[in-house]
């Protein structure tokens, strides 16, 4: 089948060899290279980069209603549109323009999590499982029939890089057997329980703030879902720290204090913060202008001392 991907990050850029060595890849399209590092000169998405190495001609639309640009794809006459973490709403025209489908693969087991940041919600909510699902694109966000679904268990040591790859790691060939599906005419679509959605908007710099009188189980979520964007961050007196990984600590099990304060230090392994009602083990770490550093390593340096308060910051 002709075949135009979208997609934009790294987990996408992923699809793009699988997809081109079974079927006809005709375009890519991508988000617009965007201003990033200190430079501030405009990169390439991960998917415009794995394009070009793949020989395949690649779209950058502003905007998706442009005339020459819906000409462009119309030219192409697919039979399918596979959609994987785009990071736009497709319009109605668009979502016809295929000759057999326009598909999205989700990274949530729909109804479930729909929205731009599904697995970054299922840890941030504690979820012990997930998945990917095959999906037909329609108006609503999310809300197309399902064509094929795979579950996951959610490893309690997963973040949001991990469990991203994890899904990948199915998503992948799920793809493969609906694109197939499709093309055989074999496709058995079910609708979605609506009435049972619930929904992942993308996070923000507000959501990574950690309040560390919040429970400690909530607090080691928020650090996993948080990993990537927008980060778990907090002040060690002037310093802003990212705290990257942790575990909890069960009460009874660590010495207590006040909310914040670090009540154990355990130099082979990090530290413990007071949080409701139980404690949380930072073991790894980012301060403010430095690499990610395991809390052992961080404790060498900064001689930390039991009795030392973290802090909410203001964004």
């Amino acid at each position: 089948m002709r075949v135009v991907f979208w997609g934009t990050p790294r987990a996408a850029a992923q699809y793009l060899a699988p997809v081109a060595g079974h079927h006809e890849l005709v375009g890519v399209v991508t988000q617009p290279d965007r201003p990033k590092g200190r430079s501030r000169e405009p990169a390439p998405p991960p998917v415009k980069q794995e394009a070009a190495r793949l020989g395949l001609p690649v779209l950058q639309p502003e905007d998706l209603s442009d005339y020459s640009f819906q000409q462009q794809l119309r030219r192409l006459s697919a039979h399918v549109f596979v959609v994987v973490a785009y990071g736009r709403i497709l319009p109605p025209s668009i979502i016809e323009m295929p000759e057999r489908a326009a598909l999205n693969v989700h990274y949530s087991l729909l109804p479930q999590l729909r929205g731009a940041a599904p697995v970054q919600h299922a840890l941030m909510q504690g979820l012990t499982e997930t998945g990917v699902t095959v999906q037909y694109i329609s108006e609503e966000l999310d809300a197309g029939d399902i064509i094929l679904q795979q579950s996951i268990t959610i490893d309690p040591d997963d973040n949001a890089a991990t469990l991203t790859q994890r899904l990948t790691d199915i998503g992948i060939p799920l793809l493969q057997q609906a694109l197939e599906l499709i093309a055989g005419g074999q496709v058995a679509a079910r609708p979605q329980d609506h009435a049972a959605a619930t929904y992942a908007p993308l996070l923000t710099k507000e959501d990574g703030i950690i309040d560390w009188c919040q429970p400690a189980r909530d607090i080691v979520n928020q650090i996993r879902a948080c990993y990537q964007w927008p980060g778990a961050v907090c002040r060690l007196g002037d310093r802003r720290i990212n705290i990257t990984k942790a575990k909890l600590v069960a009460q009874g099990d660590f010495e207590e204090g006040d909310c914040g304060q670090i009540t154990e230090v355990r130099p082979e392994d990090g530290f413990v913060v007071q949080a409701r009602p139980d404690g949380v083990l930072v073991t790894r770490l980012q301060p403010a202008g430095r690499q990610e550093m395991s809390a052992a390593d961080f404790l060498r340096g900064a001689r930390l001392n039991k009795g030392a308060r973290f802090e909410s910051i203001d964004i």
